[in-house]
């Protein structure tokens, strides 16, 4: 196997040159860099990642905290997040959080331990005490899909509530007056937004809601169609349901085609959706979209200027669209 020393024998320079190239210090003649690339392609000579990290104290990795690693919505972030590390040369290590505090802590120590860089955290449990602690002791970090005062300029954030009012509005302007909503998990806070946006706008119609009107889910496919069978059997007069997730959206229509409930005809229905699963439902749902895969990107470039010692904007928030498709209908 090729060393460093190979090279610069090769080369016909001295060792110093050839790792002062290697890292991108200092400024030499084209000649002399030719020499030592031509040397490093003919020796297949590959820098050992351990001593260029500590030649130049950055490790080049980042680490990815995620609730899990199953379903679309994480398999999205994590693949936009390494594609944007990507033009950045860097890797990616990523943990789990097992919905615990202390399992999210366990993760950015693990992160630490492997003198990552920087984190972006998708952090559920973790206080925002504790988050302000760590953003003076650990390397940077950037929040996604969460505010924390006093670090909104490490935040990339997203209106729930605004997203379910506009998905419900559009039910509304459609002359719905019975909807059914398929809530997220009560413990999390963007469920509680999205159930909360749900609630103003209809409010705001002079609807008022009955708390069985609402049935929670835990964004998974299995509740969402359990959801449905409970929504539909204690109001089978509802004429729409609004659903949280694409994956319990899922589900909805599979009650709906098991029972013989024709959508549009019969009910309507739409959705959250980060992944595009509902543009390939038939009949395709209108939806609005949580841009999951444009906010981890940003993430990646506000981690990347903090690193560098850049000033960042405070605001990096990402505005809900809705995309109409076939799912629904106005009532006469």
């Amino acid at each position: 196997m090729a060393r460093i020393k190979d090279v610069a024998a090769l080369a016909g320079v001295n060792r110093s040159t050839v790792s002062r190239i290697i890292n991108g210090e200092g400024k030499f003649r084209e000649e002399t860099k030719k020499k030592v690339e031509q040397a490093m392609a003919e020796l297949n000579y590959r820098p050992s990642a351990i001593a260029r990290s500590l030649a130049t104290s950055s490790s080049n990795m980042m680490g990815l905290l995620v609730t899990y690693y199953t379903g679309g919505f994480f398999g999205s972030m994590m693949e936009q997040v390494q594609s944007e590390l990507d033009t950045h040369s860097k890797f990616l290590i990523t943990a789990q959080g097992h919905h615990s505090d202390a399992g999210e802590q366990q993760a950015i120590q693990r992160f630490h331990d492997l003198r990552c860089d920087g984190y972006i955290l998708h952090s559920r449990h973790i206080s925002d005490d504790t988050l302000c602690e760590f953003a003076k002791q650990h390397p940077p970090f950037v929040l996604l899909d969460r505010v924390v005062p006093s670090l909104e300029e490490r935040c990339i954030t997203f209106s729930h509530h605004k997203a379910s009012s506009i998905a419900v509005q559009h039910l509304l302007d459609q002359k719905h007056r019975l909807i059914g909503c398929i809530t997220g998990p009560t413990c999390r806070e963007n469920s509680l937004q999205r159930k909360q946006g749900y609630l103003d706008t209809m409010a705001q119609a002079g609807i008022v809601v009955d708390e069985s009107w609402c049935e929670e889910g835990n964004y998974g496919y299995q509740s969402g169609y359990e959801a449905t069978k409970c929504l539909l059997t204690r109001h089978p007069e509802l004429t729409a349901i609004f659903s949280c997730s694409e994956e319990m959206t899922v589900g909805a229509m599979q009650y709906l085609h098991e029972h013989g409930i024709q959508v549009p005809q019969d009910i309507s229905i739409v959705s959250f959706d980060s992944v595009e699963r509902c543009a390939e439902l038939y009949p395709a749902v209108t939806s609005v979209c949580f841009p999951i895969n444009d906010m981890a990107q940003s993430a990646v470039q506000v981690l990347m200027d903090l690193i560098a010692g850049k000033a960042v904007s405070k605001v990096h928030e990402f505005e809900p669209k809705l995309v109409v498709r076939g799912a629904d209908r106005a009532l006469s």
